[in-house]
């Protein structure tokens, strides 16, 4: 076969036109799109591990990090202890953190979400501190690395006059990192000792519910026992909250009498139950609950065991009729709040969330003709709540009341109020201002009630021991603190200096006398165990500055948990509130 060689030449090059040429400004095209895609490829591997904003990105995976109380550094002699501290301690488990997240795996990262997940972790009571980082997965979604420091949790006090022990409770917080407490407690009592024990669940069943119950024996000698099982409504994400409570107690009261003579003492029985539910309407941050729940309740007021002969007990009791109730109580609140995350108002240094805006509930019952009941009224409770303030300043006000229409008597009666008004200032980095002002009163009570000045809350520092009571208190207090610093970076130490004042009214409860104003100033010393916890343990000492009889220098111990500092009413009030009456809808 012969090859023709100009044909077969001019064949290549024919094939060789069709062979595509690339232009200087198409090969520069080119090589800009190869240099991007690098790029973006160095930008992935770059952001991988690193903090991103929570903006709607898959969340890859969940990572949990628990940590004990203390976190030794170093082998000097002082860590010791810090070691043999944690080897009590057992660390939260890891199941019991992911329960409280409002976020899980697949879903998309939502910062409101991450940061009330965070508030949620925060709150609990055997938890020191807690964060949730949102870090790049690398490949367009993100990881959730949670971690918490927990609290140290064992219970170990005791009380003492002299020599002589008069009290002593042991018990622990997160027994086994489960997010379960238990406590024992004995206290020595003129009558009759008293002994209790106390139990939380703070994940019943594996949900965040939360179980309560307790049993004691009390001076009275029978067995007093209460069981409360409640879904809290922890955040504005959810939807439905809802709480059964019984209680069967017997109990003394003690009347104070101005002067030498002894407390008038009378016996109480009471016991309730309560269930209730209550479902959001509206959008988180702006939202109404409505509810509905069923109360019955029965009290009286009795001669004690031993009857004192100066105590004219007919008239005494003769207020506190027995009463027989069953009712239906509508629930409705309002709420329009959102949480602010700030340092050293109630916390030494710890971070603690505050409530910003405004909520508002209440509760409307009637009473029903069912299971002998004999009580013919109309309940009507309230408490509303508003906040503002920022980084430096924050003004709170709590007022809650109740009261009675009485259709036996066709009257208002059993009128109970509260009020709390707390500014905080921080002057400094370390320097922080608490005005507090308290405000209680009762009308008309159907259950015994008095106030004093010794109440621990409600009352003025240095009169614990004073004998005067009354049927309305106000009290002011002024305490500026300061940050001092660490000690061996396992805990922080702070100072406090207070002033009191404050006085009683006699109103219409038995015994009653009006005060003038009452002084009390002193010293705190204040410690968070461990360093960066949210509770606070506080050393007062306390002197009364005005003439009291009875009162003189005290000490107190006390602590405070930043994130749980929820006004709660002073304890001489709130023992004769309706047990029907939730101390807050949310």
């Amino acid at each position: 076969m012969s090859i023709n060689r100009g044909s077969w030449i001019e064949g290549c090059r024919l094939r060789a036109t069709k062979i595509p040429v690339l232009r200087p400004r198409s090969r520069s095209v080119v090589f800009v799109i190869a240099l991007n895609a690098l790029s973006a490829r160095e930008t992935n591997a770059q952001a991988e591990g690193e903090k991103v904003v929570c903006n709607g990105q898959i969340i890859s995976d969940i990572q949990v990090n628990t940590r004990a109380p203390y976190d030794p550094k170093s082998r000097k002699w002082w860590t010791f202890p810090v070691r043999v501290a944690n080897s009590l301690h057992a660390t939260t488990d890891e199941s019991v953190i992911r329960r409280y997240l409002i976020l899980e795996r697949g879903m998309q990262c939502s910062e409101f979400r991450r940061a009330e997940s965070e508030r949620i972790l925060r709150v609990q009571p055997y938890l020191a501190s807690a964060e949730i980082r949102t870090i790049s997965d690398g490949q367009g979604g993100v990881v959730l690395r949670v971690e918490t420091v927990d609290e140290l949790t064992t219970i170990v006090s005791a009380g003492a006059r002299g020599a002589h022990l008069t009290g002593l409770r042991l018990g622990d917080r997160n027994i086994a990192g489960s997010a379960t407490s238990i406590t024992a407690q004995w206290r020595q009592s003129d009558i009759r000792d008293i002994y209790a024990i106390e139990f939380t669940d703070y994940q019943f069943l594996g949900r965040r519910y939360i179980l309560d119950a307790d049993i004691s024996r009390r001076e009275i000698g029978s067995p007093n026992w209460s069981a409360d099982v409640r879904h809290p409504f922890f955040t504005d994400q959810q939807r439905f909250a809802w709480r059964v409570k019984a209680e069967d107690t017997r109990e003394l009261f003690h009347f104070l009498r101005d002067g030498e003579v002894p407390s008038a003492v009378i016996g109480i029985e009471r016991s309730f139950v309560d269930a209730g539910a209550v479902v959001r309407i509206g959008l988180p941050g702006r939202l109404s609950l409505f509810g509905i729940s069923f109360s019955r309740e029965t009290d009286a007021a009795v001669e004690p065991p031993i009857a004192d002969t100066t105590v004219n007990y007919s008239a005494l009791l003769a207020p506190y009729k027995r009463r027989n109730n069953s009712r239906i109580n509508a629930l409705w609140a309002i709420r329009n709040i959102y949480f602010r995350r700030v340092e050293r108002f109630d916390a030494l240094n710890a971070a603690q969330d505050i409530r910003l805006g405004f909520q508002a509930g209440t509760l409307f019952g009637r009473s029903l003709a069912l299971g002998g009941a004999t009580d013919d009224d109309i309940l009507v409770a309230a408490d509303i709540y508003g906040g503002l303030g920022g980084e430096r300043t924050f003004v709170r006000m709590n007022v809650r009341g109740e009261g009675h229409q009485n259709y036996d008597n066709n009257e208002w009666d059993g009128i109970l109020g509260s009020g709390n008004l707390a500014a905080y200032r921080r002057l400094g980095d370390k320097h922080t201002v608490k005005l507090n002002v308290d405000w209680s009163g009762g009308w008309k009570q159907r259950t015994p009630f008095q106030l004093s000045l010794g109440d621990s809350r409600g009352g003025v520092r240095g009169y614990r021991r004073s004998r005067a009571g009354g049927g309305r208190r106000a009290v002011l207090r002024l305490e500026e603190r300061w940050y001092v610093g660490d000690f061996r970076e396992q805990a922080g130490l702070g100072l406090a200096f207070f002033a009191d004042a404050g006085r009683l009214w006699a109103g219409d409860v038995p015994y009653g006398v009006d005060t003038p104003v009452k002084l009390g100033v002193g010293l705190g010393l204040l410690a968070a165990v461990p360093k960066g916890s949210k509770r606070t343990w506080r050393l007062d000492v306390a002197f009364p500055v005005s003439a009291d009889g009875k009162a003189k220098w005290e000490f107190r111990l006390s602590s405070v948990n930043a994130n749980r500092v929820e006004w709660r009413e002073p304890q001489d009030l709130a023992r004769s509130r309706e047990r029907a009456v939730p101390n807050n809808a949310f």
